[in-house]
Formats: structure tokens, sequence, C-alpha cells
């Protein structure tokens, strides 16, 4: 399930269903067991790498949900909060 799609230019997939087809390399596109490949759906004839969308396993087809959404903007709000904290130490920084 894509959560969120953040491809920029691509058409929107947030709340399609998407499959996992597993963990490969990132360069050459060779199969790669977890925690040494990047995972990699399939969205119809798309093949999208996870780094480029938020998603999750849905095991049971309970599609988007309200728990979802909410878990996404708490997710949102914490990026721009670490962004932002961030940048604010790189303008210290730069200050001394």
């Amino acid at each position: 399930m894509i959560l969120l799609d953040c491809r920029e230019g691509e058409p929107d997939r947030t709340g399609t269903t998407a499959v996992f087809e597993g963990f490969f390399d990132l360069e050459s596109g060779e199969p790669r067991r977890p925690g040494n490949g990047v995972p990699r759906l399939r969205i119809g004839d798309d093949r999208v790498w996870g780094f480029e969308c938020w998603w999750r396993a849905d095991p049971e087809k309970a599609g988007f949900t309200a728990a979802d959404r909410e878990d996404l903007e708490a997710s949102k709000r914490l990026l721009r909060g670490l962004l932002r904290a961030a940048r604010r130490a790189g303008q210290r920084a730069f200050a001394r």
C-alpha cells in the first residue's frame, strides 16, 4: 500500500495497492537479501524504489485507513521539525 508517493513530476499513486517485489541492488537491479538491498514495489507496469515513497504492508487488504492518514501527518510534522532543527544548527555553525 502506497501511503505517500514522493516522486516529483510523477502521477501521485497515494492509496494505490502495490506488490512488494523484494530487495534489489540499486545500481545493477540484482536481487539482494533484506538489509543488503533496497525494497522495490510494482504499481501496475511501474516499478518504484522503496525510498521514493512511504509504504506499508497491507496483508488484510484494508486499504488506506484513517490511522494511516494520522501516522502520515505525524511523520510529516516530525520531518519538518527535524529539517527546521538542522537548518538552525547549520546557521549557528556559520555564525561562529
